[in-house]
């Protein structure tokens, strides 16, 4: 794989920053990261693709990508028009979409939402976003606004972007080398100090979230092949029960275990690579194609 190169795409919906390891006429891979990452996330694991051209995006917010304007709020499924519109922008009409975390239930919901776009999609440790149930309701809505009434704090100024290192360590599951990574695209130096450019609004609590319900709904109408991960022992956030009924969901979907953390994609991509790059290849044709698959041949008749 070669090195990659910064892109910029502009959008009605803002700039859109990323990294992109090109080669013409190969099959279009658009990769989502996870919440608070960036493009950098998909580094190790591009080191291992080959023949394809790969686009890793910066959600706004994130990375180098353009903030949401201040009285905006970094709503889960405004994501999806962020997709759309960053695939318009670089002229694809459709491709397959890699995603993590966040990104993955971004992919999973806009797979759901676009089917004609969509030819396959690969989900690590997120089928589906974070989701609830209906009882739950009242206290999100209390919690969101008890968090916005708060003053945002100054942002923290460091000495380096090895204390950045060290921040972010402290609050994830990350290997040194994987924090450092996406620490270095996230950094930004004023005078002697770095700063994160992400954006301090993105730990705003979501104040409405889908349902269990919903989010199975999405899942069943996902048209295009699904390849899901996940890792175990399995995150705080989700649970086993929640994860079978999310896999019985999918029409077409073939999913696996691993042993490992949240970014295991990071550490030991070499272990997923292969899967993920001869899956691609089976699946790379045109949704238009994959629906002419599905119909039933009107020439056949029973017995004939």
């Amino acid at each position: 794989m070669k090195q990659a190169e910064e892109i910029l795409l502009e959008t009605p919906l803002g700039q859109l920053a990323g990294l992109r390891w090109k080669t013409n006429g190969a099959p279009r891979v658009l990769c989502l990261h996870g919440w608070l990452d960036n493009a950098a996330s998909f580094v190790p694991l591009a080191k291992h693709l080959s023949g394809l051209d790969m686009v890793a995006l910066d959600l706004p917010g994130h990375g180098l990508s353009e903030h949401r304007h201040h009285t905006a709020r970094y709503h889960f499924i405004d994501y999806l028009w962020d997709v759309d519109a960053a695939l318009t922008a670089l002229g694809w009409e459709n491709c397959h979409i890699i995603g993590h975390s966040m990104g993955g239930g971004v992919s999973t919901l806009y797979s759901a939402a676009s089917p004609g776009r969509v030819r396959s999609v690969i989900v690590l440790d997120g089928l589906g976003p974070i989701s609830s149930t209906g009882p739950e309701t009242t206290v999100r809505l209390r919690k969101s606004m008890t968090v916005m009434r708060r003053e945002r704090n100054p942002l923290r100024p460091y000495d380096s972007v090895e204390e950045m290192v060290k921040a972010r360590l402290r609050v994830s599951d990350l290997s040194v080398d994987a924090a450092r990574l996406l620490c270095e695209r996230s950094a930004r130096k004023v005078g002697k100090h770095y700063y994160w450019r992400t954006d301090p609004a993105l730990n705003w609590v979501s104040p409405i979230i889908l349902t269990d319900e919903q989010v199975l709904d999405c899942l069943g109408n996902i048209e295009a092949p699904l390849l899901s991960w996940i890792a175990t022992p399995i995150a705080s956030w989700s649970s086993q029960d929640k994860i079978h009924a999310c896999q019985a969901a999918t029409r077409d979907g073939r999913h696996e275990t691993i042993e490992g953390h949240h970014h295991f994609y990071m550490d030991i991509p070499e272990q997923i690579a292969a899967t993920i790059q001869s899956f691609i290849l089976k699946n790379d044709h045109p949704p238009s194609q994959r629906e002419q698959d599905a119909q039933p041949n009107q020439d056949h008749h029973p017995g004939a």
